[in-house]
């Protein structure tokens, strides 16, 4: 299986949802009410099944407030592992969550929210999830970071496309 299937699958499930997250943001801006676009964090995990075991992505969404923009975000995390049936674990992947609840304003000088105790995904899957959910959503370029809890995460402008 090309690994470009499952980025493709998770990126059909997440379009929507930050389609939805615009337009209810759009529609606060209209009303006046200043709402974020996330209240809170939304977070889900979507199973991808192989052959030879199991794949498994975690996303979070959290609104971010970028100071430098003056732009209002989505802010998605993402987390990506494997795990082999015969292997350890027989087929259990453990994933982080990401932390970092969103809602507030943070400067670029403050420290994300520290990592937990959950094992770090898988760092070259993440990174390459990441990037193609960045480039298939039309993320914000340059937004790519590493989190502390070693996923990677991208910016979502909340501005009508």
């Amino acid at each position: 299986m090309a690994v470009e299937v499952w980025y493709a699958y998770v990126n059909r499930y997440l379009e929507p949802v930050l389609a939805a997250c615009r337009e209810v943001y759009q529609a606060e801006l209209r009303a006046g009410t200043h709402w974020y676009p996330v209240p809170g964090a939304l977070e889900w995990t979507l199973p991808f099944g192989m052959d030879d075991g199991n794949g498994l992505v975690r996303l979070t969404v959290v609104s971010e407030y970028v100071p430098e923009r003056s732009e209002t975000w989505a802010r998605v995390a993402v987390a990506a592992g494997t795990a082999a049936f015969m292997g350890p674990g027989t087929g259990d992947v453990a994933l982080p969550r990401y932390t970092d609840g969103g809602g507030e304003i943070r400067g670029v000088r403050e420290p994300a929210a520290p990592p937990g105790s959950a094992p770090r995904p898988d760092a070259r899957l993440t990174r390459g999830m990441a990037e193609a959910l960045l480039e298939g959503v039309g993320g914000v370029p340059g937004s790519l970071r590493e989190e502390p809890g070693g996923e990677y995460s991208f910016g979502v402008s909340m501005k009508p496309e």
